[in-house]
């Protein structure tokens, strides 16, 4: 592990945990209020002119429309029936299909560490969009000042094969509005995660096109699994 500045990694921290809940089912506006006041403090300072702007856009859709217009197109997006399907694990990017062998690889990763799944709040799989946002921000945590080797594994064999197209899918969805800026400062976050880890974005993703795949395409129906945002537990 090396060194580094303990004010960069709190921020990242602070990234991944809002991600974790943006893409979460929004359920209540305490979760609603912690999201905006995340948001509100990350504005301040932008990684860059393109995230700014979409800050800009994200202050004013949320002054404008309120808890009900973003709960609403949060359940768009992730988890109507009705729109255009939005997968949310990584063996689904790899695979076309979920509880592939990025799940397993994800698990061994956690079991790497102290942390686990704490499946009472958190009925997804492990290589669930949430969860690997989640347990990024806690293995950050851990430490401050030093680069975590296991954050690095997880970002580098897992979330960096299937962001690229997820964030896609989110920018281009029918429903995407308040969720057009998030992906736009995922993007800009994920390629300083990028320099920051000094690798390149993946190859492998299928680079399959979205109208073709998934126009039309209807989510299965499931029960919303309830979050409480700690969905990862130290032993």
């Amino acid at each position: 592990m090396k060194n580094i500045n303990i004010n960069i990694n709190k921020v990242r921290a602070i990234y991944y945990g809002l991600f974790s809940s943006l893409f979460s089912y929004i359920e209540n506006e305490e979760e609603y209020k912690n999201i905006v006041k995340t948001l509100e403090f990350l504005s301040l300072t932008p990684i860059d002119e393109y995230s700014n702007e979409a800050f800009i856009n994200i202050n004013n859709y949320l002054k404008e429309e309120g808890f009900s217009i973003l709960k609403e197109e949060n359940n768009d997006l992730f988890f109507s029936p009705s729109t255009t399907f939005i997968p949310v694990t990584a063996s689904f990017y790899t695979e076309d299909r979920d509880d592939g062998q990025k799940r397993v690889e994800m698990t061994n990763l956690v079991l790497k560490s102290k942390f686990r799944k704490d499946s009472k709040s958190f009925k997804e799989a492990e290589d669930h969009i949430c969860f690997i946002f989640a347990f990024l921000q806690k293995l950050i945590q851990e430490d401050f000042s030093v680069e975590n080797r296991l954050a690095y594994e997880v970002f580098s064999s897992i979330l960096n094969e299937m962001i690229d197209e997820f964030i896609n899918n989110i920018y281009s969805h029918e429903n995407s509005q308040f969720y057009k800026n998030i992906a736009i400062l995922l993007k800009v976050f994920i390629e300083l995660e990028r320099s920051f880890y000094n690798i390149k974005d993946s190859k492998n993703s299928k680079n399959r096109k979205q109208p073709e795949l998934f126009h039309q395409k209807k989510k299965e129906f499931k029960q919303r699994a309830k979050r409480n945002f700690d969905e990862v537990t130290t032993l």
